[in-house]
């Protein structure tokens, strides 16, 4: 799309594709066939296909290298649990970190650190929050806290979490945030005015670089029109409105 007009430029066709992330001029897709689609944004072309891990989900880039969670979600009896680190010069898969099983959200600090969240089995094995150091390549930390979606705005995290179990079959909601500088959580999350108890099933996360105010999208029943609420920094609901069915997410564009 145009992103002044909304206007569809071109159309790339990657069957059952998951998340995109961005380095220089190549766009990067996950597709749970098991790889990531190189896509030209000059011409819209699909450029590679990088052999990866089972079902991918988000990725980073730190430096000259990209970091994509495999989930393995459709075996549940054998998850994947590592990262694939690919190294963005060639288009090659070079290693492979072990973090924890159905790995999903992946994203990078300032501080050359990733933010990885593991789905965990939906029954003994809980949501988590783990952290890479893309140094050593290595976790560095383990938060032992859940989370489903979270947005890094500069030195603190966001994070939602909609822990499904199979035992209850309900959602565990939470709202966490965490100093990425010192690696500490915060206490009492980020939503201060009691906002969090008018939200059904948060979904979306999304910080505005320049007011650092955090939006949220709520899914509700997954079948009616959701809700998108807007947090300032202190803590309170600066407005909702209502959007289309699950909205998921936001884009902030600077004319």
């Amino acid at each position: 799309l145009d992103v002044k007009t909304a206007k569809k430029l071109a159309q790339v066709d990657i069957s059952n594709c998951r998340y995109l992330t961005f380095y220089k001029n190549k766009a990067y897709v996950t597709a749970y066939e098991g790889f990531v689609a190189v896509v030209d944004t000059a011409t819209y072309k699909l450029d590679a296909k990088i052999t990866v891990g089972r079902e991918p989900e988000e990725m980073a880039v730190v430096g000259d290298r990209l970091y994509v969670a495999n989930s393995g979600g459709y075996t549940s009896s054998n998850y994947e649990r590592t990262l694939s680190v690919v190294d963005l010069a060639t288009s090659k898969e070079i290693k492979r970190i072990d973090v924890a099983i159905n790995l999903h959200r992946v994203k990078a600090d300032q501080y050359g650190d990733l933010y990885v969240t593991s789905r965990g089995n939906y029954g003994d094995v809980k949501s988590n929050l783990y952290v890479i150091d893309t140094k050593t390549e290595a976790v560095k930390r383990k938060f032992d806290i859940e989370a489903s979606n979270f947005a890094i705005d500069k030195d603190f995290a966001y994070i939602i979490s909609t822990a499904w179990s199979n035992a209850t079959m309900s959602n565990v909601i939470s709202y966490s945030k965490i100093n990425v500088k010192d690696e500490t959580i915060i206490p009492g999350g980020f939503i201060s005015d009691g906002t969090d108890k008018e939200i059904v099933m948060p979904y979306g996360i999304a910080v505005d670089p320049i007011s650092s105010e955090v939006y949220i999208t709520d899914a509700k029943d997954y079948v009616t029109p959701g809700t998108l609420y807007s947090i300032d920094k202190n803590g309170k609901k600066k407005f909702s409105v209502s959007t289309g069915d699950i909205p998921a997410h936001l884009v902030f564009y600077t004319k």
